[in-house]
């Protein structure tokens, strides 16, 4: 039998690859599309429960918080501590007058000044030297107390000589026989023994820059022999230096220095060295 070659084309066409569909063949593909649908959704099932294992895991991993707690109570604890480093700094930070610096210092002294016809309520707070000097010269040998009036009778002019005559005094009473202090303005009120002296008949009270400012101009240190009233034995008898601020006064001032920045309040530097034989 002869075929024409269009019905071979044909057949060729109807068998070849792309055609060839048989029911089966159709069936067997439906199956594997399903099959791979069938894979993905598990696949995408078992994602699903794996994430969702996985948050309760994750929600278990979380309550370690007593942890966290304690690091954030350590932490607040280390905040504190250093809140309290800082605060103890800025004490020192927080010292902005003279007279705050004063009050840093043991109180020797509060009472009246006296130059002519003015007194200068001043409190003296030690700088160096022995307090028992104080004591021992500032006493008042009536009444057995300390002496709440001190009369500037004299000044040193503030030459380089009279500077080292003062300075090696200080030095031949070294450690025991002087005393610095810092004289500042005495609050108005209680001194030190209780009530602030009673300003004498015929004395006006004024502030004690009027008396630094007095001094400056002189260009000289307010001079009082001790005891007041008389020597009682050269062992008792002293002098009292009080420089107003310059060069000589400022060297005991360093530490204030240091601490404040700048000295703007008026202030003395008061001297006192007890006579050596």
């Amino acid at each position: 039998t002869t075929h024409s070659p269009y019905e071979e084309r044909g057949r060729t066409k109807a068998g070849g690859p792309g055609a060839d569909r048989s029911p089966d063949r159709v069936r067997k593909e439906n199956h594997t599309t399903e099959s791979t649908t069938e894979k993905e959704q598990n696949n995408s099932l078992q994602n699903n429960r794996h994430t969702l294992e996985e948050k309760p895991h994750h929600e278990t991993s979380d309550p370690p918080q007593p942890k966290k707690r304690d690091s954030e109570r350590n932490h607040r604890t280390g905040e504190s501590e250093s809140k309290a480093h800082e605060e103890s700094k800025s004490e020192t930070k927080k010292l902005k007058t003279l007279s705050d610096y004063a009050h840093t210092l043991q109180l020797a002294w509060n009472g009246l000044l006296v130059l002519k016809n003015s007194c200068f309520p001043t409190s003296m707070h030690i700088l160096e030297g022995d307090l028992g000097v104080i004591n021992g010269l500032l006493k008042d040998h009536l009444s057995g107390g300390k002496l709440t009036q001190l009369k500037i009778a004299q000044r040193l002019r503030l030459d380089q000589p009279k500077l080292d005559e003062v300075t090696r005094r200080i030095k031949q009473g070294s450690p025991n026989g002087y005393a610095v202090l810092l004289a500042t303005q005495a609050a108005q009120g209680a001194s030190a023994e209780g009530t602030f002296p009673v300003t004498e008949p015929g004395l006006q009270r004024r502030l004690l820059r009027n008396l630094v400012s007095y001094l400056k101009q002189k260009q000289a240190a307010g001079v009082i022999s001790l005891p007041v009233g008389g020597a009682k034995g050269r062992d008792s008898t002293g002098m009292l230096y009080a420089f107003p601020p310059c060069e000589f006064s400022q060297q005991y001032l360093q530490s204030a220095l240091r601490t404040l920045g700048k000295l703007e309040e008026e202030h003395m530097v008061i001297v006192i060295v007890k006579d050596t034989a």
